[in-house]
Order: C-alpha cells, then sequence, then structure tokens
C-alpha cells in the first residue's frame, strides 16, 4: 500500500465499515455495546434528543456560513432538505403525542366517575372537597371549573 493502509482494514476510506483484521472485532463490540444503550432505554419512541440533534446540526452547518457570504444553490438545497427533514420529525413526535393524549370528552368523563366515586365510598362533602383541592393542584387545574365539582356539592 502506498500510503500504509489496507482498504480491507478500513483505511482506504474513511467511511468504509472495516470487515477484516484487528479493529474489526473492536467496531463489533463497539455496534454492540451502543445497540445495548438504545435497548435499555426505558422511552425508545421518544425522539426528542433525535430532534435536538438534527436542529444543532442544521445550525452548526448555518454557523459555517457568514451573513454576508451568497450561498450556492446546492447549498440551499441542502438546507432546506435539512429542515424539511426536522419538519417531519416535528410532525411525527406530534402525532405521536396526540395518539397518547387523553380528549376532552375523554377527561370529562373521567371526571364525571370519579366524582360519582367520591359521592359513593367518602361520606363527607369536606373531606370530597379537599380531595378535589388536592387532585386540581397536582394537575394544574382550577376544581371550580369541572363537572365533578358540581356533582360533589350537590
Amino acid at each position: 500500500m502506498a500510503n500504509g493502509r489496507c482498504y480491507r482494514h478500513g483505511g482506504a476510506s474513511p467511511g468504509r465499515p472495516i470487515i477484516t483484521g484487528r479493529y474489526s472485532l473492536t467496531h463489533r463490540a463497539a455496534l454492540h455495546e451502543k445497540m445495548q444503550v438504545f435497548l435499555s432505554d426505558p422511552r425508545p419512541g421518544d425522539l426528542t434528543a433525535e430532534l435536538a440533534l438534527m436542529r444543532a446540526l442544521l445550525q452548526d452547518y448555518l454557523g459555517r456560513y457568514g451573513d454576508d457570504v451568497a450561498l450556492p444553490a446546492q447549498e440551499i438545497e441542502r438546507i432546506m432538505g435539512m429542515v424539511e427533514t426536522i419538519s417531519r420529525l416535528v410532525e411525527r413526535i406530534a402525532r405521536m403525542m396526540n395518539q397518547t393524549a387523553l380528549t376532552a370528552a375523554e377527561v370529562q368523563l373521567l371526571q364525571a366517575r370519579l366524582a360519582e366515586l367520591l359521592v359513593k365510598y367518602v361520606p363527607d362533602p369536606s373531606q370530597r372537597l379537599a380531595f378535589l383541592d388536592e387532585l386540581a393542584g397536582a394537575v394544574g387545574t382550577d376544581r371550580r371549573h369541572t363537572p365533578a365539582y358540581t356533582t360533589i356539592e350537590a
């Protein structure tokens, strides 16, 4: 080899994977470790880290050019592609969040059922109201604006 690096051992191209030789086992072990980290993630569907990385990469890319530099069309296309990819990821995250979020109707049904159970199992009205106050504080709402409050007071 003229440059001292063998193409079979990852030396010919920095992007070429190491497929044989003493570094290939190290590479596989490193990949296995990374895979284990991802497998142990308690929230594998959370894409916020990927979104943050993509935004950081875009900012880094844009930072390479000064404000007074005219960008070639190829660079503008590349930047627009990055923006489009980020946009699609934001939409994907929003869809995933909406699939797991309760609808307003579901929240009202839950509140009504909770009020029924409080009336049934907690005989003291002041304890019921204290419970609703604590619950409203925990979820950050005003209990007076919930259907459960009017049921409890009755």
